[in-house]
């Protein structure tokens, strides 16, 4: 196997907590929940994007999006998902996370996500920029 991806949490500044580490610690999800989500993002790490072919059923992409999928738990008592998007260099950067409550992804959810993305891909470029 190849180089490990890097799986990194996106916080709107260096000081703040990451969104996605919040929802983790504050979601009231479940042990189980917790435990497979540390092991689906093993996996994320190890796979990366390969993870749309090998297993759709924990990485999807979201669709009419560019870059931007959704790390799932189903049939879990909270559904809760992860947002992430890839760069460069194997990093996927973990945006935004929620409970599904529905059938649908709302589409408030998506948009969070989006908002971030397009904040990190900005900073990406200052970044790139600058050197």
């Amino acid at each position: 196997m190849s180089e490990e991806w890097q799986i990194e949490f996106y916080s709107d500044d260096e000081e703040a907590i990451s969104p996605v580490r919040q929802f983790l610690q504050d979601a009231a999800l479940t042990k189980g929940e917790l435990k497979q989500f540390q092991f689906r993002l093993k996996l994320l790490q190890a796979y990366g994007l390969q993870l749309l072919i090998e297993r759709s059923d924990i990485l999807a992409k979201i669709k009419g999006e560019d870059n931007l999928y959704e790390l799932r738990l189903d049939n879990t008592p909270n559904n809760p998902r992860i947002f992430l998007c890839a760069l460069t260099d194997k990093r996927l950067f973990l945006l935004h996370g929620f409970k599904k409550k529905s059938r649908k992804t709302p589409k408030r959810e998506i948009s969070t996500a989006i908002q971030r993305q397009k904040r990190l891909l900005e900073r990406e470029e200052k970044q790139n920029e600058q050197e």
